[in-house]
């Protein structure tokens, strides 16, 4: 046996060993590197190779939209390659803090108090001008 016959037979024995891996890029097999990983470093045993063979010819997942990319069956980069759009939505503004209504303040029986009170209400625009005059005539 020659040498030119030697290195030929190793050529043909690697090629046998690396048709998953050739299968899964000739169809742009989206997990084509994981399928050659497997093969190079496990193919050897038979039953990974054979695995690595069926996954490589299995149906690709085909997306609906034309712009889409196709994502993998395996569940390995399913969700990585099926892209989903997102639309942002900014949070809505914060409610400001209210003081509480004027009746849920402790009672208080002094006059100035109570129309500190309700001026700090008019303040922070919780009522109008014509709520604190009639509430300021009930106070006086």
């Amino acid at each position: 046996m020659d040498t030119s016959e030697f290195i030929a037979g190793l050529i043909i024995i690697l090629m046998i060993y690396l048709i998953p891996a050739i299968v899964a890029f000739w169809r742009s097999h989206p997990n084509r590197w994981v399928i050659l990983l497997l093969n190079v470093f496990l193919g050897g045993t038979g039953i990974v190779w054979f695995g690595c063979l069926i996954w490589a010819c299995m149906a690709v997942h085909i997306s609906n939209d034309p712009n889409g990319s196709n994502g993998g069956e395996s569940g390995i980069n399913l969700a990585a390659n099926d892209i989903l759009p997102v639309r942002l939505v900014s949070s809505p503004p914060a409610l400001p803090t209210l003081p509480p209504p004027l009746n849920s303040l402790p009672p208080s029986n002094d006059p100035l108090t109570r129309l500190e009170r309700l001026k700090k209400l008019l303040d922070d625009e919780v009522i109008d001008r014509d709520q604190f005059e009639r509430l300021r005539q009930q106070i006086i």
